[in-house]
């Protein structure tokens, strides 16, 4: 292998099915190493290493065997991320989970009628990390007290998004953060159809109760993301005027390839339904 491969960390919900589309067209199929499936997950619990040697990507919901180094599989990699408003984050997994039939979660949250307060408070070992600083944890590796502000882990995490991981990006700036990342990574195309959304009906209406109980759960998730924001925002700024039009430009061409796409896909499959849009 002459080049470190990336490793996209893929916090869930943030975007990344509609991201894995577009690295498709820059990373060749035997280039890339997708753990997402459980059935995935078994046959890559080990690689040999010349599978290895051929990847330039590893994808996937994973935990870095090491962070400070980044290594999986015992290889160095550089990482990219994507980091969404931890609460909003929450509900969207929750209600994404609960509505999606082919997933891990769904009997289970539904043949219990598990709540999304019980989504956030439960201790059942499918629950326990879910709804309780997740994302401290997944940037980190580290375990700690769920009832306690985690002061060390969340340290630990600011400094691996400033000054370990390659790239860090955020969801709703979505469009600015793939311009970044496509000069990261050195990507072919850009253009996008969001993939993997949820469906209107399938959204459920959470109460402020609910919701001020998951930012109290998760504050440092909180504050570790306006930290991202704010690093996100100064090197936005730090581009200056030309980088914001660039982006204006690939919104107003990305906006024609989605009416495009939206137009073909009627033409073909007609109106789609179901739980969730362009699923995995």
């Amino acid at each position: 292998m002459t080049a470190t491969p990336y490793f996209f960390l893929h916090l869930p919900r943030t975007a990344g099915t509609t991201l894995n589309a577009i690295l498709r067209d820059t990373f060749g199929r035997d280039e890339i190493l997708t753990v997402y499936s459980e059935q995935e997950y078994r046959e890559f619990r080990e690689i040999e290493a010349a599978r290895l040697d051929a990847v330039r990507l590893i994808q996937g919901h994973l935990f870095l065997e090491q962070y400070d180094p980044p290594r999986i599989y015992s290889r160095a990699v550089s990482v990219f991320t994507f980091l969404r408003e931890p609460v909003a984050r929450l509900v969207s997994e929750y209600q994404f989970l609960k509505s999606w039939p082919d997933n891990h979660m769904y009997d289970f949250l539904n043949s219990g009628n598990v709540t999304f307060r019980e989504y956030l408070t439960g201790m059942d070992p499918r629950l326990k990390y879910r709804g309780k600083n997740f994302m401290t944890r997944f940037y980190t590796g580290m375990d700690f007290d769920l009832a306690a502000f985690p002061d060390e882990a969340f340290e630990k995490a600011r400094y691996n998004l400033e000054h370990v991981f390659g790239f860090v990006g955020i969801q709703e700036r979505f469009d600015e953060s793939l311009l970044l990342l496509g000069d990261f990574l050195g990507l072919k195309s850009l253009c996008y159809e969001k993939r993997n959304v949820l469906a209107p009906q399938s959204r459920e209406t959470v109460s402020e109760d609910d919701l001020e109980l998951a930012r109290e759960l998760n504050a440092a998730d909180v504050q570790l993301y306006a930290f991202a924001r704010d690093l996100f925002e100064r090197r936005v700024t730090a581009l200056g005027r030309l980088f914001s039009l660039k982006v204006r430009e690939f919104e107003l061409i990305n906006a024609k390839y989605q009416k495009m796409c939206s137009a073909i896909s009627a033409e073909l499959v007609g109106e789609q339904k179901g739980p969730v849009i362009l699923p995995k």
